[in-house]
């Protein structure tokens, strides 16, 4: 200990029948997930020093989640003239449970429900227009929980004894009405995709009533139940050309966010129970946010590739308490090269390769306070692999050299950050798939 035990059960029935123009299709879906997690029992704050013998908790079992979900979709694709028309409703219930001697959510109910339209319309062989709408309705119900210890509370003076309140009963309700328009335009070499759009997302319970110790993030998370439904609006183009031996593509985007939310990071240091964790509180904030990607091929050679990958994002805070700083974890920006051999040896190596990436990325200076600074790494990787045969049978060898320099590196946007771990040094991976393939004999007719 400390370690997990996760079980998790998924059943699916996906079912469609074609009639005329019409494309019927449902899916119903239930899924079970129990997670438990273990550790020797540890007092912090004003936990009593020696777990009590009264208690229906087992001794060892620090957190415990059970979650029930039941869900329903129903599409029917409509084809007409130049239109494939697309409607459907979704539905899906969640009820989760938890016990444990610790706490950092409450058990909820969640119910959404929705119905959308799609159209795609084909104006020419090279010109398509996509067009959608969707309602959406959605309820979470928090349950309350009180800490099983007493805590001494001070009011007015006067000091006592009390099981605090870690999370109140609370029920929200959204509803949301979205939209996008987009074009494909496709003229032999040239490419050309254009995508507008409003899109929501519900606040998750966490966001609501988190008020604990996140392990897996190294974190006291505070959560705050008055956040509003996350709007976005978002604008995205692609722009590609293709030829026989180059190509290239820029992906330009644009977000919007009247109140996006955050976890946002704060000075203090939880008390108590809380372990002495940063306290990390989320936050809505107006965010604008934009930046793109660009990608290059070139191939000199028939056996000889080479790519460039970059990426670039920029998000800036228009409201709130961090107005004009960065949102948390941003990315910086990054590029990659990549240079692949691909030679033809033999029938006998099939597929075989010789892949090297070189990843450079810059150093992360435009942080929200009060985060550190990170610098900037480069990181090389080889791969290489083949197939071949023995005695008729197929083995695929792979070999991949992670980090092969072994660079010491910390990740901007890893929340190991925040307790200076840095990301896997050296690693070699060795891989050996053998597909086996069974031949069933037929039966020979009788005469």
């Amino acid at each position: 200990m400390p370690s997990q035990q996760v079980n998790h059960l998924k059943l699916i029935n996906r079912t469609s029948y074609q009639t005329g123009d019409h494309m019927l299709e449902t899916e119903l879906g239930y899924q079970h997930n129990f997670r438990q997690e273990f550790s020797q029992y540890v007092n912090h704050g004003y936990m009593p020093p020696v777990y009590p013998d009264n208690m229906r908790i087992p001794a060892t079992l620090e957190r415990e989640y059970d979650k029930h979900v039941y869900s329903a979709n129903l599409r029917d694709r409509i084809s007409f003239g130049k239109h494939e028309l697309t409607i459907g409703l979704n539905g899906e219930h969640q009820d989760n449970a938890i016990n444990g001697w610790t706490f950092l959510v409450p058990g909820y109910k969640q119910t959404t429900a929705g119905g959308f339209a799609y159209d795609k319309s084909k104006l020419s062989e090279k010109v398509f227009l996509h067009g959608a709408i969707r309602y959406d309705h959605g309820q979470v119900r928090l349950f309350k929980y009180s800490d099983w210890f007493e805590s001494p509370v001070t009011e007015n003076g006067v000091t006592t004894l009390k099981e605090l309140v870690r999370a109140n009963d609370l029920t929200r309700n959204f509803n949301s009405f979205v939209w996008s328009l987009g074009l494909n335009y496709n003229p032999d070499q040239f490419s050309l995709k254009f995508n507008i759009g409003k899109s929501f997302r519900m606040p998750i319970t966490k966001e609501f009533g988190a008020n604990g110790v996140n392990y897996h993030y190294f974190s006291y998370e505070l959560g705050e139940p008055t956040l509003n439904l996350e709007r976005s609006y978002q604008a995205d183009l692609s722009v590609g050309w293709n030829e026989a031996k180059w190509s290239v593509q820029i992906s330009p985007f644009y977000n919007y966010f009247p109140n996006y939310i955050y976890l946002n990071p704060t000075p203090d240091h939880s008390p108590g129970a809380g372990g002495g964790n940063q306290i990390f509180q989320y936050a809505q904030s107006r965010v604008v946010r934009y930046g793109g990607e660009l990608q290059l091929k070139y191939r000199p050679l028939e056996s000889l590739s080479t790519e460039f990958l970059a990426e670039y994002l920029y998000a800036e805070q228009l409201s709130g308490n961090k107005k004009g700083f960065t949102l948390p974890f941003s990315p910086p920006p990054s590029a990659l090269f990549n240079v692949t051999w691909s030679p033809n040896l033999s029938t006998h190596l099939q597929g075989t390769y010789v892949s090297l990436d070189y990843r450079i990325t810059a150093a992360q200076n435009n942080i929200v306070p009060p985060e550190k600074k990170t610098a900037g790494y480069r990181v090389i990787n080889l791969q290489a692999g083949t197939k071949l045969h023995l005695y008729k049978q197929p083995v695929v060898i792979s070999l991949q050299a992670q980090n092969l320099l072994n660079t010491r590196y910390l990740n901007h946007t890893s929340f190991y950050r925040l307790i200076e771990l840095p990301e896997a040094g050296r690693n070699i991976i060795l891989s050996l798939k053998v597909p086996f393939l069974i031949r069933s004999s037929q039966p020979k007719q009788a005469i």
